[in-house]
């Protein structure tokens, strides 16, 4: 009987190391798939386990793609599974950062560290990727516990592999590789460290460099499909800083065809998808964008990201209303924290392609003045991103102006000025747009009303000369602007010193050369000079109509003037 006793004991035993192994295996297979980016084998693994270990994955691939409902209900289902295993916590310390509730965080973190074992460094390391993945990462807090894991455990590659991402997070380049060299040297088959080396050098533009990188990731495993993502988004960034076509579209092709490389390796999962789609953003291939937003549709209806795909693809394909309608539904769907200035930008920019410019001229204003629209991680690009809202500014501006939407245009051109370095021709077009709207938009029976554009006029002109002093067009037209400010019956020549300016130096230039709208501008402000010094400074009026007579020898109001000069 004993020794049946002892059988069935040993038979259990038995069972139960084999199902470990296999749940180990499958844990293994599962993260493994994570790695390679191929979350829809990764999740269907996941899945299939009822552990607290495949909950905590799980979880994190419902963070991934913004799923945080989900998240933590599976993070839930693993405290219940499980209530000593620490990831669960760590799960739930990441949500608590995503709602910026630092210390309820801090309180799961502390927590999942006090239940793991002494030799189980997990804690730390899953610990700190919160901090360094959160919308507001804390690197050092993440440095300080992955310290701890390294403390631990000597070899650790995934320790080293996060140590990288908060030092580059901090801009320590040279600590940064240190950490992934350490984290490929600790294990070989650690293909992801070896994937950051190149970031590292894509990141300072050493483009050859970086391609070497993850070409050499390719020769140890073709089938590594982050290599062939880092390979398509490197050829593009060196797209957008060559200055020949050729080269631009050559590395535009090569870009793509490793990003279709990558698709094909990732089981075109929602998240890959995603990723490529934010690619082809990058590209500029929206028939393409659509495309793949129509796909993603069908495979997910609920993802609000989604329609921002839409959205974007619809405006650049001229599908104005489909734009708004895309973009409210993500703004809706997604919340505040996730929105970033571009929605603001296309939904402005849509919303005055279908004449509803007051509405558009808010929302682009939003997306160039809105700081809180930047998470943490994108504060260190803000220069960059405010750059690339600002400078389409002008082109808005500039098709607003044709359509004799002046004041509108010169709203818009006063967005662009809030660029890290404006441009001086978008100063010119703010007091440009506000005179032609004063002159040519205000009913004459409404102009004393409408003086302030006059005098943003005149500061745009004042601003302009200040940045360039030669910029000679700029004072004219302050010259144009003063003389509307001046008093009509007892005026006091407030457009003379700026006309005189434009005068001085234009006429440094030989009038043969002198385009047909620079002759018209010298005959016109050397008339104006001359009629207001007529009375006071006869000699010095005669000069500027004799300036007039010589680049227009008919004009009449000159030949009159100088022979009332010349009776008198």
């Amino acid at each position: 009987m004993k020794v049946i006793k002892k059988v069935v004991k040993t038979s259990l035993v038995l069972a139960l190391l084999g199902s470990t192994s296999v749940f180990a295996q499958n844990i293994a297979e599962a993260k493994k798939a994570i790695d390679a980016e191929q979350y829809q084998k990764a999740k269907a693994s996941l899945k299939a386990l009822t552990s607290a270990e495949a909950y905590f994955h799980l979880g994190n691939l419902y963070l991934l793609s913004g799923y945080t409902d989900s998240a933590k209900t599976v993070f839930n289902k693993g405290i219940v599974a499980d209530a000593k295993n620490s990831l669960s916590y760590i799960g739930l310390g990441a949500l608590d950062l995503r709602a910026n509730n630092s210390a309820a965080a801090k309180a799961n973190f502390e927590k999942a560290i006090s239940q793991a074992s002494r030799k189980d460094n997990d804690a730390y390391i899953y610990a700190a990727k919160a901090y360094i993945a959160s919308p507001k990462p804390d690197y050092a807090t993440a440095i300080t516990y992955l310290e701890k894991a390294i403390a631990m455990d000597a070899k650790d590659a995934e320790a080293y592999l996060a140590l990288g991402d908060a030092y580059r997070g901090q801009d320590k380049t040279s600590d940064a590789f240190s950490a992934y060299r350490n984290a490929y040297d600790a294990n070989n088959n650690f293909l992801r460290a070896k994937i950051e080396l190149g970031v590292i050098n894509k990141r300072s533009q050493a483009w050859q460099e970086s391609l070497n990188e993850f070409n050499g990731v390719l020769a140890i495993n073709p089938s590594y499909a982050p290599a062939y993502r880092e390979l398509a988004e490197t050829y593009l960034r060196w797209a957008n800083v060559a200055t020949d076509t050729k080269d631009y579209d050559e590395r535009i092709k090569k870009g793509l065809e490793n990003y279709v490389k990558y698709m094909d390796l990732t089981d075109r999962s929602l998240e890959s998808r995603m990723r490529y789609a934010d690619f082809l953003i990058l590209a500029k291939e929206y028939k393409k964008l659509e495309i793949e937003g129509l796909e993603m549709a069908k495979l997910d209806k609920t993802n609000p990201r989604i329609y921002r795909y839409l959205g974007y693809a619809a405006f650049e394909n001229g599908n104005y209303p489909a734009s708004i309608e895309a973009i409210n539904t993500w703004m809706t769907k997604a919340g505040q924290d996730r929105l970033h200035p571009f929605d603001y930008l296309y939904l402005g920019k849509a919303q005055i392609k279908t004449g509803n410019i007051t509405e558009g001229i808010k929302n682009l204003s939003k997306a160039v003045l809105d700081s809180t629209l930047l998470s943490d991680m994108e504060k260190s690009t803000a220069a960059q991103i405010k750059t690339g809202v600002t400078e389409q500014m002008s082109g808005i501006g500039k098709a607003l102006f044709a359509e004799k939407k002046f004041s509108e245009a010169a709203q818009v051109y006063e967005l662009s000025l809030n660029a890290p370095k404006p441009a001086v021709l978008d100063r010119f077009q703010v007091g440009f747009s506000q005179y032609f709207h004063y002159t040519r938009n205000v009913p004459d029976a409404e102009k004393s009303k409408n003086r302030a554009a006059l005098v943003r006029a005149d500061s745009a002109f004042n601003n302009v000369n200040k940045a360039v002093p030669t910029f000679a067009l700029a004072y004219y037209y302050k010259g144009k602007v003063n003389q509307l400010l001046d008093d009509e019956k007892s005026p006091k020549g407030l457009a003379i010193p700026a006309l005189e300016k434009f005068i001085e130096l234009q006429g440094a230039v030989p009038a043969e050369k002198y385009t047909p709208a620079t002759k018209s501008q010298m005959v016109d402000a050397a008339y104006i000079v001359g009629y207001y010094f007529r009375e006071s400074n006869p000699t010095k009026a005669k000069e500027y109509f004799n300036k007039v007579l010589q680049l227009d020898p008919t004009h009449q109001n000159a030949l009159q003037s100088l022979k009332s000069l010349a009776s008198n």
